[in-house]
């Protein structure tokens, strides 16, 4: 149960209080009494008898940044073949701060968090502001022949809000407080219901080890992306012109989101010792005995330190509209690669690939979440050469051209290699090295050891085996991080065939009535989802889910 005005907090029923006493129930003691666990949680949910409150404090923020930005560039005909834009970007962007300075930021030298101040950018937004954003543009285009163009371009742009997660939005301590209050086993006194809980000031005081606590650098500056293009443009026949690109990017200074006050490993002992048979783990420290700052709970980190690019060859062949057909078939062969992620921008039914180890950035090169190797769509539209101003029976008069007039299809196949597909396992107290349990928070998706390889099966096969040929081992308590690599599987591809089927309606001489009538996954083929990825689960590498089935809508557009 949530609850968001005034506090926001979580209920838990699930202490059963209802279930009655054999004394209750006049029986004598020792009677059997039905164990239904789910009703008696229902009946303390109706009741309002919570097992555990959490509670956060009502914080409310209003973030406030300013973007300035100049720019100068030029067109030069440098021949009549060859034309050249040159154009500078300087942009300054504030980093955000709080209207009323309900602002803090961990600082690591003093081991504290600080509270914003009024004054200068720093003293409210406890970050240095980047004056240095240059960005240059450079595009050239020459006409080869009077068919054929080549063009070229670079430029580097700036990203100037981050959306990695609720690491920069404020929700920080001291200023958001959390708590959680635990009710005794049984009714009775000191017992805090659904109605009192929210009044006992249960997220009242601040305590480092139970609260958000988040770390920006202070001299974090802003993400950038250099990009480049070259491509060269033929006109094949007359309306029809095929292009072939490359196209890449590089991106710098991309938060990644970690845990600062990250747990070290166990290390080996006599009575923590993961790497004999069967484990000796009696003496293994928890996670808050590890962390180098033991008055800190975990710290979320927006280390500016992520780096991906991007390379991609494409090619594309597009007949302009003529003769009541258009036709453009695009393919892109790319590769996107790095170290970072943004939280919450993953595919349906896929986690997070957040580091395992935020200490060691360089073994969490891999393909990016979005990176899809091999796609190719294929789009048509085409007006039967039927009814008035068409090809065909174009004097045909009202009766008949509402009939067979006005027709027209379009049909989009998109073809495509499968998203990547995160491994992790689900480790220990002993094995993790954060208790983060949010990937927009830093959560470590800490990934196991693998060996093998792909084994050759069926469809069918494979939606009860999906990794066939690998075998996946947790890795010791003493060196949690496995070998496998970040994204390093892929989900199935992509296959669906979209088709539209519209009618227009000539009502006069400037409003047309449009039936459309649209099939998404026309032939209604299966496209399955990810494979279960959590190598210590039960369903690990089974596959459950699959996208949407044939979808059928239809609509009228009037047209003015």
């Amino acid at each position: 149960m949530l609850d968001i005005n005034p506090l926001y907090g979580q209920d838990t029923y699930n202490g059963q209080y209802s279930k009655p006493t054999c004394a209750q129930l006049g029986q004598a003691a020792g009677c059997s009494i039905t164990a239904d666990a789910t009703s008696y949680d229902v009946a303390d949910f109706f009741f309002g008898l919570p097992s555990t409150i959490a509670q956060g404090s009502n914080l409310a923020t209003n973030l406030r940044q300013h973007v300035h930005s100049l720019y100068v560039q030029d067109d030069w005909r440098v021949t009549p073949k060859l034309t050249v834009n040159v154009g500078l970007r300087w942009e300054f962007a504030t980093p955000q701060w709080e209207r009323d300075n309900l602002w803090s930021n961990f600082n690591p030298a003093t081991n504290t968090l600080v509270r914003a101040t009024g004054g200068s950018l720093y003293n409210r937004a406890l970050v240095n502001p980047d004056y240095k954003d240059y960005g240059p543009r450079l595009g050239l285009a020459y006409s080869w022949d009077a068919k054929t163009v080549i063009r070229a371009g670079y430029g580097i742009s700036y990203a100037f809000f981050n959306r990695p997660g609720s690491a920069e939005e404020g929700i920080n301590g001291p200023l958001a407080v959390f708590g959680t209050y635990s009710n005794p086993t049984t009714y009775g006194p000191g017992f805090l219901t659904t109605q009192t809980g929210f009044n006992a000031g249960i997220a009242s005081t601040f305590n480092p080890l139970t609260s958000n606590n988040d770390y920006i650098p202070a001299n974090t500056r802003w993400p950038y992306v250099q990009s480049w293009v070259f491509s060269i443009q033929r006109e094949i026949t007359r309306d029809t012109l095929v292009e072939v690109a490359y196209n890449g990017n590089h991106s710098l200074r991309l938060p990644i989101l970690g845990d600062y006050n990250q747990a070290a490993p166990n290390p080996v002992t006599a009575t923590c010792n993961g790497q004999v048979t069967p484990a000796i783990t009696s003496g293994c420290l928890g996670i808050q005995a590890r962390r180098p700052d033991q008055s800190f709970d975990s710290i979320t980190w927006v280390d500016p330190a992520g780096d991906n690019d991007y390379n991609g060859l494409s090619a594309r062949l597009e007949h302009r509209f003529s003769g009541g057909l258009y036709f453009l078939n695009s393919f892109t062969w790319g590769k996107a690669l790095g170290d970072s992620e943004q939280a919450l921008e993953y595919y349906s039914n896929l986690t997070g690939a957040n580091p395992q180890n935020i200490q060691n950035l360089h073994a969490e090169r891999g393909p990016s979440s979005y990176d899809a190797k091999f796609v190719n769509v294929t789009s048509v539209v085409y007006q039967l050469p039927f009814g008035k101003g068409r090809r065909f029976l174009g004097g045909a008069n009202r009766v008949i051209d509402a009939a067979i007039g006005g027709w027209e299809l379009n049909a989009i196949n998109t073809a495509s290699t499968g998203l990547p597909v995160n491994v992790y396992y689900s480790p220990t107290a002993q094995a993790s090295v954060s208790d983060i349990s949010a990937e927009y928070r830093g959560q470590s998706f800490q990934r196991p050891n693998v060996s093998g390889s792909a084994a050759s099966q069926s469809t069918a096969q494979s939606l009860l085996t999906y990794f066939a040929g690998y075998t996946f081992t947790t890795p010791s308590v003493n060196a949690p991080f496995g070998n496998l690599g970040r994204n390093a599987f892929r989900a199935p591809g992509l296959e669906q065939w979209d088709l539209g089927v519209n009618k227009n309606f000539l009502i006069t001489e400037g409003i047309r009535l449009q039936f459309r009538s649209e099939f998404f996954n026309v032939l209604n083929h299966t496209n399955f989802g990810p494979p279960s990825n959590i190598s210590t689960s039960g369903s690990f590498g089974t596959i459950t889910t699959t996208l949407p089935a044939r979808q059928i809508q239809f609509g009228l557009k009037l047209l003015f």
